[in-house]
């Protein structure tokens, strides 16, 4: 007798469900305090020269670093870095160096 009354109150349940209405779920506002994503630039390295973002060749020095096109220099830090005219750091990553 317990089986028909499980059965039953499964089958009341399933029912139930199967007549509600989906919630949809919509995109949650961003939080003023968490930092907005922005888009890197990446400096791409073909062999001994980089690729700037807008598309500029600029040969590598010995020591990794390079001159840009305005004549200033970007080095290359100890940690493997390029560390920009600006102080803004390139990290790298496998292809080249994403910049902020």
């Amino acid at each position: 007798m317990k089986k028909p009354i499980a059965a039953a109150a499964l089958l009341g349940t399933l029912a139930l469900a199967a007549c509600s209405t989906p919630q949809r779920l919509q995109p949650q506002p961003q939080p003023a305090g968490m930092p907005q994503i922005t888009p890197t630039k990446r400096i791409t390295v073909v062999g001994s020269e980089v690729i700037l973002p807008d598309g500029t060749r600029a040969p590598m020095d010995a020591t990794g670093g390079f001159l840009l096109p305005n004549g200033e220099r970007v080095l290359r830090d100890a940690r493997g870095a390029l560390v920009l005219p600006n102080g803004n750091r390139c990290l790298p990553d496998g292809q080249g160096y994403v910049c902020p």
